[in-house]
């Protein structure tokens, strides 16, 4: 069964496209995992990093986005899942020079309006809109399972906003990866993403649940060398379960997301002096699925 991960937060421009690609680079190149990447983003910024402005032009003239998938999906008919995926996406090679088993649901700009058509659908068997909204949610978490028998990891990019797949994504993972900036309108993010992600009310509530015990982690991003930087995550850290790794305006990690197609590079190259940022997130993010996975066949 696949390990189900997002990578959200209330806030836009924390980087979760790129962490999400960072940790599919590593989890399928160091790690050996099949990854599944799902980008439930509008903007598309995932399938743009791995597919190119060409190769995601492609798959939405053949129809083959997430927008088309739950559209002709939702309602049970014989799709096949399968068939709206494309597979060794990204430039990255594996160590046999290979592409490594990386695949992507490609995100559509029309992700929000779809799913404004499926509510439509299901507001003409009620008139009770919590029931509508459940069910819509409900059908939505039931094709994000789709593909678990065929991945080991599962990458969620979640949008900023709380759209019917940003709600059920964040209600079927196993563990939800909260990247940040050192900022204080990310910290109010994190605050609000934390209360979803463990359905609370308020902060009481929330603090009432032992840090080591919640679902999501946190992750600072952008971090600049000073000292408000390192105060701001200090303060994060004091009420939300953080990450050891921060990731630091470095080039290496914005160069890494220009596609070059054409041959593949290692994902030393692919990444130059941010690889060892890399190495160290991965190396903190690989024991938290594998207590997952432990988690879940002792159940």
């Amino acid at each position: 069964m696949a390990f189900f991960t997002a990578i959200a937060n209330r806030k836009g421009g924390v980087g979760k496209s790129t962490i999400t690609v960072m940790l599919a680079h590593a989890l399928a190149v160091w790690g050996g995992k099949r990854v599944l990447i799902l980008d439930l983003d509008s903007q598309c910024n995932t399938s743009l990093i791995l597919l190119g402005g060409q190769g995601w032009n492609e798959a939405r003239k053949a129809e083959r986005s997430i927008a088309d998938y739950f559209f002709d999906l939702f309602d049970g008919n014989n799709a096949k899942p399968k068939d709206y995926l494309v597979h060794g996406a990204g430039d990255v090679a594996g160590a046999n020079g290979k592409a490594p088993t990386i695949s992507l649901l490609p995100g559509s700009l029309l992700l929000e309006d779809v799913q404004g058509e499926l509510y439509l659908r299901q507001a003409k068997q009620s008139t009770d809109p919590d029931i509508v909204a459940s069910r819509v949610r409900g059908r939505i978490e039931m094709l994000l399972r789709k593909f678990e028998g065929s991945y080991d990891v599962v990458l969620l990019d979640c949008p900023p906003g709380l759209s019917f797949a940003a709600l059920a994504a964040l209600s079927i993972a196993d563990r939800v990866v909260v990247p940040f900036r050192p900022d204080y309108v990310s910290e109010l993010a994190v605050d609000r993403i934390a209360l979803i992600i463990e359905d609370k009310r308020n902060q009481d509530d929330l603090d009432a649940v032992a840090i080591e015990d919640r679902r999501y982690v946190c992750l600072a991003n952008y971090v600049r060398d000073n000292g408000r930087d390192r105060l701001l995550i200090e303060e994060i850290g004091l009420k939300h379960p953080v990450l050891e790794t921060q990731l630091p305006m470095r080039d290496g990690i914005a160069n890494a997301f220009d596609f070059i197609g054409g041959n593949r590079q290692t994902i030393e190259a692919k990444y130059g002096n941010a690889i060892d940022d890399l190495k160290k997130l991965y190396d903190e993010i690989a024991p938290l699925l594998a207590d997952e996975d432990a988690k879940v066949a002792a159940q």
